[in-house]
């Protein structure tokens, strides 16, 4: 009897190992109305353009909260921010003013969210809004550890300009506990090339390059909402414009390199 004891232990160990790995979830965003969720985000941005370096450290603290649960299961979503430091400095918040959106249960918009059209003004905003407000969304059924999933996104740009759609991909990596709370880490992952041109009368401008986003979002089935994010997103272009002088065609060329590292976490509900 011993020795089949002593077979019988690893066979054990090793259906207990197949039920874990099989172990599935429904996952779905499933906060209590009225509850507030309190973040502490900290963005450091490094940008390099033509060889001319600058690093902003932002550190905010975001107020979060479901206002209203529709009969459908829609999640009314508000989002706040109360302070916020930029290298070192405390720029004035206006707390009179918050985003309000509508998300389903899986995360998706419940209305597309349209972004205004690139200027190149306003480039790195437009693609940091673009690559950057990537957010967690999930499969409608169970998913176990190792299974993937992906979200597309129309951006709205019209050739020959890209990107037109964003392919998200999201992979469940296991369980993982961050602090008290028993999680689900889920990575994602965006690469998307960047073309954009403008042409007028007398002048021309092309943009290329690409961006890449890596991350991952940990998930706490108990609360319904994520508790814990990290990314870093990379975005490398060039410039290439082309402009009548008065006497002749001025052609001038611009590369920037910017990344994003976030870091947030859940400071309450503990």
């Amino acid at each position: 009897m011993e020795v089949r004891a002593k077979f019988l232990i690893p066979f054990i160990a090793l259906i207990m190992s197949a039920s874990l790995s099989q172990e599935k979830w429904l996952l779905r965003f499933s906060l209590r109305e009225g509850m507030p969720l309190n973040w502490h985000i900290r963005m450091v941005t490094k940008k390099v353009a033509n060889k001319q370096s600058e690093i902003e450290v932002a550190e905010l603290w975001v107020r979060e909260q479901v206002e209203q649960i529709r009969p459908n299961g829609n999640l009314v979503w508000s989002s706040q921010t109360v302070r916020c430091v930029v290298n070192g400095e405390v720029v004035p918040v206006d707390k009179t003013e918050r985003t309000v959106s509508e998300l389903t249960p899986l995360g998706y918009p419940a209305r597309p969210i349209a972004l205004p059209p690139p200027s190149l003004h306003q480039l790195d905003d437009w693609l940091l809004d673009l690559f950057g407000g990537v957010s967690l969304v999930f499969p409608p059924t169970e998913v176990g550890v190792g299974d993937k999933w992906h979200y597309q996104l129309a951006v709205g740009l019209k050739p020959p300009n890209e990107p037109r759609w964003l392919t998200v991909n999201y992979r469940l990596e296991g369980r993982e506990k961050v602090g008290k709370r028993d999680c689900l880490r889920i990575s994602v992952q965006l690469n998307s090339p960047v073309k954009l041109a403008w042409e007028w009368k007398d002048a021309s401008v092309i943009v290329t390059g690409g961006a890449k986003l890596e991350g991952a979002f940990w998930f706490d089935p108990s609360l319904g909402s994520v508790c814990q994010r990290l990314m870093k997103l990379s975005i490398n272009y060039t410039v290439e414009s082309e402009r009548w002088d008065g006497f002749q065609f001025v052609q001038t060329t611009k590369y920037v390199n910017q990344t994003v590292e976030v870091e947030g976490n859940l400071l309450s509900p503990q």
